[in-house]
């Protein structure tokens, strides 16, 4: 299956006008990707995850024995003691890991932001931290 046409990806990218340093990259990772030997639906679920974890993407929910449903955080209806949780895919790079996915409670709202405290058991612990409600889902308890 990891059998990608090196000349075909090249041609490709020249007409798509792929910048140098993305296609170099790329160049690089299908290398790699060629030594490989995965069935069709293995290399499609490496690809996924690849692509969420490259981004810093949370791919597995927090174990926080929470009962309700987990919906979509609109401003102005966020109050202190609610619970929330970081979208997945909220932050990129080096802030993706230490955010998304986070479950943490309102300590605050303040000028939009809404400012929590984790209670998740991951660390770095989060206090005083300021999220957008647009990042966030929240927990309406069943």
């Amino acid at each position: 299956m990891n059998n990608v046409d090196i000349p075909w990806v090249k041609d490709q990218m020249t007409k798509a006008k792929i910048r140098k340093g993305s296609g170099d990259m790329v160049l690089k990772l299908l290398d790699v990707w060629n030594k490989g030997d995965l069935s069709e639906n293995l290399a499609k679920e490496a690809l996924q995850v690849f692509k969420e974890l490259a981004m810093g993407y949370a791919i597995a929910e927090e174990e926080v024995p929470l009962d309700g449903n987990w919906v979509e955080c609109q401003p102005g209806n966020i109050k202190v003691a609610d619970i929330v949780k970081v979208k997945s895919d909220a932050f990129t790079g080096a802030a993706g890991p230490r955010h998304n996915g986070r479950v943490c409670r309102v300590t605050a709202v303040r000028y939009g932001d809404i400012i929590v405290k984790s209670i998740d058991d991951r660390e770095p612990r989060l206090e005083g931290t300021h999220y957008s409600p647009h990042d966030l889902f929240k927990l309406i308890p069943s």
